[in-house]
């Protein structure tokens, strides 16, 4: 069980509003999932995405399901809050982001690639500053690229002052949460990110996997299934 509450009856307020912040809805077992990890990455026991690395902003990590059973349980309640059949479910991202102690405090908002029809991240370690922040006055014109768009921001500007609008719409969260968002049509940003972990898992319907990362993740479960049958 990925959940310990039913995603569906939050989808309605998702459609009105396009992103959330649900507390505490994460299962026992999911949040060990994510303190392994983080405790993996915090010991340098896990594999970092090279080609992902940003520098001067995040380490990226890939993120595995720790079995079919689990995955199917996740996409199904995906499918209540969005709307989708769990089968008909894409994960076209699967990372963990670390973001560095030289990230930028306020860097300029951006979109998600196209695959990204939802994005949701579930907190690992949220510095005590750190927010995401959501744009829901800029344009939500669908990001149809294969990489983030980023919003254009006047040169000169200066980046704090920009984060002082009463528009922009700023959560927190902790482990156990989930924020979920239209990813590719909304503008989006974490500010004072450094020291922060957080699981993103992009997803779609529309059979869309860039990164061949849905297709990598079904071959690990298949071998995972394998190993515990022999």
């Amino acid at each position: 069980m990925a959940f310990v509450k039913d995603l569906a009856e939050s989808k309605s307020l998702l459609q009105q509003q396009n992103f959330l912040h649900l507390e505490d809805v994460l299962s026992d077992e999911f949040i060990e999932v994510l303190e392994q990890y983080g405790r993996e990455i915090a010991d340098d026991r896990l594999d970092e995405i090279d080609e992902w690395r940003i520098s001067g902003k995040k380490r990226q990590f890939l993120f595995d399901f720790p079995s079919q059973d689990f995955l199917d349980a996740f996409c199904e309640n995906i499918g209540g809050i969005t709307g989708h059949s769990g089968s008909d479910i894409t994960i076209g991202e699967r990372h963990i982001k670390v973001y560095h102690e030289d990230a930028e405090d306020f860097p300029a908002p951006h979109m998600d690639r196209q695959a990204a029809e939802f994005t949701i991240g579930f907190p690992i370690h949220i510095a005590d500053d750190s927010r995401v922040c959501f744009f829901p006055h800029l344009s939500r014109k669908e990001n149809t690229g294969e990489k983030a768009s980023f919003a254009k921001v006047p040169e000169g500007t200066n980046m704090e002052q920009y984060y002082e609008d009463d528009r922009i719409v700023k959560m927190k969260g902790k482990i156990g949460d989930m924020f979920i968002f239209h990813g590719s049509t909304i503008y989006h940003e974490r500010i004072k990110p450094t020291g922060s972990a957080i699981l993103y898992i992009k997803i779609n319907a529309a059979n869309r996997d860039p990164l061949g990362e849905h297709a990598s993740l079904l071959k690990s479960l298949e071998s995972k299934q394998a190993a515990s049958a022999a």
